[in-house]
């Protein structure tokens, strides 16, 4: 049970923390990892990811090692022997605390039997079915890297306020984190009313199809970037090359592909090279926060009030508000009212005025 411990425990010396999907969750868990790490810097912890996302992690100085678990690891058997290879490599054959972020069927398999004590985050489930079916909105919105901390309430956590983090190979070999947490426009400022010089990253692809904006409209709003004297730079990994290819069409200007990369890695370098991030609420929207690229969030079956702005970073969020938001708390494959005017009715024009306020 989480709240005041009047005894608290001993501080622990092995700590595992458990968020197995999907790639935006797993990286929105790494201020947790650095908060913990802060707090006891000399206590082991290790991370359990669903292999396809373990990458987040394969860099960061904090966490001792990534154990990687893989759709095989299913039946008892294959469970076990996984935990027994696991604890075999922890002092006193038992993680001190195991912290899951998950809190869910799957994650309450890998956590059976691997802690002396669990703390499990609170997943707010009735209000987030509130929003979706009876659009009723909670009085504050509680970010979902604030509800993983609730988890660990019991705990004195060393408390930040910075972003979450994606390092790089040489930035765990120096041990120092390279994005400025103050970040501002490579170059001079552009002149007012203009972006002259600046390089924007257009990300247009997304897991959910309620959660992209048209292609047709990104591609407008990356002429009219060029117009006002910007740089493109389109991004995203292989699934997002078909999209990619439509906003490029669509645009008819020069634009620059970053799009179609393989590795977490060659994202985040493209990613490094931008002023301005403009993309839908999906994976790469945090990747540009846990760089600290000044985003521009397009939310459309999705609502602020549920917790994944971009976070530690300057932001706006455009929006068109009507009464079916949020139709799923995280995301359909076919507008349910099969008009999609959350999207449709969102334009290039309110996108750059987004821009030109942030920057």
């Amino acid at each position: 049970m989480n709240g005041t411990n009047t005894n608290p425990d001993p501080a622990p010396e092995s700590i595992l923390v458990i968020r197995l999907s999907s790639l935006g969750d797993v990286i929105l868990t790494t201020p947790v990892i650095r908060q913990l790490q802060r707090t006891y810097p000399d206590a082991i912890i290790d991370v359990a990811v669903r292999e396809q996302y373990g990458m987040v992690y394969t860099s960061n100085p904090r966490v001792r090692r990534v154990w990687n678990v893989a759709p095989s690891v299913t039946a008892d058997s294959d469970m076990d022997h996984w935990k027994l290879a696991m604890l075999d490599t922890v002092p006193g054959g038992r993680y001190d605390l195991v912290v899951d972020l998950q809190n869910n069927v799957a994650s309450t398999a890998v956590r059976h039997g691997l802690g002396t004590r669990t703390v499990k985050y609170p997943k707010f489930r009735m209000q987030k079915l509130a929003m979706v079916w009876l659009k009723k909105f909670p009085s504050a919105t509680t970010h979902v890297i604030d509800r993983y901390r609730m988890a660990l309430a019991d705990y004195p956590l060393a408390l930040d306020t910075d972003g979450p983090e994606l390092w790089l190979p040489e930035e765990r070999a120096t041990g120092v984190y390279k994005p400025d947490p103050s970040r501002r426009m490579h170059g001079e400022q552009p002149a007012t009313g203009t972006l002259e010089g600046l390089q924007i990253g257009i990300s247009p692809g997304a897991r959910h199809f309620t959660k992209r904006w048209p292609a047709e409209s990104y591609g407008q709003l990356c002429a009219l970037l060029v117009r006002m004297g910007a740089r493109v730079m389109l991004v995203g990994g292989t699934a997002d090359t078909d999209v990619c290819n439509r906003v490029a069409n669509v645009a008819g200007v020069p634009v620059q592909r970053a799009d179609g990369a393989t590795t977490l890695d060659a994202t985040i370098r493209a990613l490094d090279a931008c002023d301005v991030l403009v993309g839908n609420d999906s994976a790469v929207m945090h990747m540009a926060a846990a760089r600290r690229i000044p985003t521009i969030a397009i939310f459309g079956s999705s609502v602020r009030e549920l917790g994944f702005t971009p976070y530690g970073v300057r932001y706006q969020i455009v929006e068109y508000n009507i009464r079916c938001r949020p139709c799923s708390h995280i995301g359909r494959q076919r507008c349910p009212q099969k008009h999609f005017k959350c999207m449709l009715m969102t334009t290039p024009n309110q996108v750059m005025q987004a821009i030109l306020k942030l920057v």
